[in-house]
């Protein structure tokens, strides 16, 4: 299994991760959403998942690794972190509940039962339109990462690039075909009534991800100029933060299917290395993103910070440092003691 990092991916990961925080700290800093198209990074966390398994695990599945060893690598090096996300949700569940009337929220005895499944990775399908994943909501673009992982093990890896491009490329004509049949558009899958449909977002953006490490193997890459990585960076910062006024289909693909792909690929072409605060953010972007629902919907839910009197910039601002904190201590808690393993992969919403 190659040693190599991509360092500005691990960056992008980063920025992607708290561009997401940022997305749900919805009526925080000020009334509305921040990042309105905060959401797309979903796509680019498949996209940016895809290209780092095809260079860690694409030769050896090749070479004859097994299916189940390949799934038991994949649990062993996403699982920990998860979990410790998803115990700080049950916590957030239970904490919620204090405050709720009897009968108006989840019972003692259904956060423990909806817990467990959620650590399982199982959704929870007893609240038509609630989330697939109530503990830890971001779990349900960690489900399509499984999905997309199962998919490619099981034998997508086995498939020329061509054929990979034309799978991708009929996902993604359904996944818009389905987002404009919706009046959530391309904000879709973290919900019980969508969650059937997220392997049309999944697995194409997974598979871009093989396709454009295939290119980069084999040269194809270096025909592109070489930017500025930070320059990089602020594009896709750009994109995300286009107001969100409806839904909107169009330049969701647009940026999915052609703007994502294009900034990995310069960002692997890039002739220097990110600075260091975006790799920091690359070391903790994925304990940042599977914990701090714990502590976001705590803050909405709850009258303990204040958010229910209106915005407040400077706790929002102390609540991102506690999220940033949190991912922190995961990192070197859990992440740090694991056994040396392929490159973290980036992970979904």
């Amino acid at each position: 299994m190659g040693q190599e990092r991509f360092r500005n991916l691990d960056a992008m990961r980063g920025l992607c991760a708290l561009i997401v925080v940022l997305f749900h700290c919805a009526n925080f800093f000020v009334p509305g959403l921040i990042f309105g198209h905060g959401y797309l990074a979903v796509d680019l966390f498949f996209i940016l998942s895809g290209f780092v398994i095809a260079h860690a695990y694409g030769a050896r599945l090749a070479s004859g690794l097994g299916f189940r060893d390949f799934l038991r690598a994949r649990v062993a090096r996403l699982g920990p972190t998860y979990w410790a996300g998803t115990l700080l949700g049950i916590g957030m569940l239970a904490t919620v509940a204090l405050f709720r009337p009897a009968g108006t929220f989840y019972s003692p005895w259904s956060i423990a039962g909806i817990g467990a499944l959620s650590l399982m990775l199982i959704p929870y399908l007893g609240a038509a339109g609630g989330p697939a994943f109530p503990p830890n909501p971001v779990a349900w673009s960690l489900f399509g990462e499984a999905i997309a992982n199962l998919a490619y093990g099981a034998g997508l890896h086995r498939l020329k690039t061509s054929a990979l491009a034309l799978v991708a490329g009929a996902g993604w004509l359904a996944c818009a075909i389905y987002s404009y049949s919706t009046p959530h558009g391309w904000l879709f899958g973290a919900g019980v009534d969508s969650l059937p449909f997220l392997p049309l977002k999944a697995i194409p953006a997974f598979l871009a991800g093989v396709i454009l490490y295939r290119l980069w193997r084999e040269g194809w890459l270096e025909r592109l100029p070489k930017i500025s990585p930070v320059v990089v960076l602020l594009l896709w910062a750009l994109l995300s933060e286009l107001p969100l006024t409806d839904a909107t289909p169009t330049y969701d693909f647009l940026v999915v299917a052609f703007a994502g792909p294009i900034l990995v690929a310069l960002l692997v072409r890039a002739p220097q290395t990110a600075p260091r605060p975006f790799l920091w953010l690359g070391t903790v972007s994925y304990p940042l993103y599977a914990s701090h629902q714990s502590l976001l919907l705590t803050a909405h839910n709850t009258p303990l910070l204040g958010f229910q009197r209106g915005p407040n910039p400077l706790m929002a601002t102390l609540l991102i440092a506690a999220c940033l904190g949190l991912a922190w201590a995961i990192h070197r808690m859990v992440e740090r003691r694991a056994p040396a393993r392929a490159p973290v992969p980036a992970v979904a919403m």
